[in-house]
């Protein structure tokens, strides 16, 4: 790290992704033609790898097995600049791996994750990195840590946190470090649990992110897939529609659209309005959803302001 260079650091989970892609025709419960890949994922790294991609100095807080995918995931990392010099290969432990399948409409049909290595991301793993930590311009962190270290970050961590909550089952581990949260990037059914309202639409969804603030969050980002991303904080509230034309996957949106958030307030600091922190999001987003990989190859700070100025040139 340079002398004063300003960085992000996430922590958060590592795979192995192996995707099945569907072609024209998917039938379920039958052998699909289609295509199947296998890339570097999870969703901490794929948010780290969206930044290094939008030019963010960013460094990954993981852990990865001394296994033939723990080799891959490693160089994949230091190909992408994605950072590992916190992370740690943990010897005869398996690396991570993530079995997804998709439609041919690009939705995810059903996955299989096998994480049980990122049990070992405890507190007493973090304690000797946590001065580190403290001195990045944002932390950012996944749900698919264990709820003893996302509550250890909680109470420790001194900067700006931003959380993606993964998962409506993963959603839980945050509930008692609200208060604590800078950004928070939930989609609807992972609001439903964090604050009792149903969310369908953009009223709704305005209520769950008043009560999200009440509770401590400062800014809420809540995604609403085809109806866009409601952007809040303090009494202010705005729905920003989908700018994407083409979907081939969904597979990393969430991800490239929590990356966005924190590139835009690394990049541009709290004064950006909410209407242009959803736009940019949805920009990156539309270039994310026409790729077939969880990270766009073609996803740069400059893609994504030409996409908005391509989309809406009145901006």
């Amino acid at each position: 790290m340079a002398a004063n260079e300003e960085y992000v650091v996430v922590v958060g989970g590592m795979n192995l992704d192996i995707a099945g892609l569907s072609g024209p025709v998917y039938r379920e419960k039958d052998s699909n033609i289609g295509k199947v890949g296998m890339n570097v994922g999870g969703v901490g790294q794929n948010i780290a790898h969206n930044l290094a991609k939008l030019g963010i100095p960013t460094y990954l807080v993981t852990v990865y097995g001394d296994d033939y995918w723990g080799r891959i995931v490693k160089e994949e990392c230091e190909k992408n600049e994605v950072r590992l010099d916190y992370a740690q290969e943990l010897k005869g432990e398996k690396s991570s791996t993530y079995l997804y399948i998709n439609d041919h409409n690009g939705d995810l049909v059903t996955a299989i994750n096998d994480m049980d290595i990122l049990e070992n991301i405890t507190p007493a793993f973090l304690e000797p990195k946590l001065a580190f930590i403290n001195q990045a311009k944002i932390v950012v962190l996944d749900c698919n840590l264990p709820k003893e270290t996302i509550e250890w970050i909680g109470q420790k961590v001194t900067a700006p946190v931003f959380v993606d909550p993964v998962s409506v089952a993963k959603t839980g581990r945050i509930m008692g470090i609200l208060n604590q949260i800078d950004t928070l990037k939930p989609n609807g059914y992972e609001s439903v649990l964090l604050t009792g309202v149903q969310v369908t639409d953009e009223d709704s969804a305005c209520e769950a992110a008043k009560k999200l603030i009440e509770k401590g969050v400062k800014h809420v980002f809540i995604s609403l897939g085809e109806q866009g991303i409601l952007c809040a904080k303090d009494k202010e509230s705005i729905l920003v529609r989908p700018l994407a034309k083409k979907v081939v996957s969904t597979n990393g949106a969430g991800d490239c659209t929590m990356a966005t958030i924190v590139w835009a307030r690394f990049t541009y600091g709290d004064d950006l309005s909410l209407k242009k922190t959803g736009l940019l999001t949805q920009a990156a987003a539309s270039i994310n959803l026409e790729s077939p990989l969880a990270v766009a190859p073609e996803l740069s700070a400059q893609a994504i302001l030409s996409r908005l100025e391509e989309s809406m040139p009145e901006i």
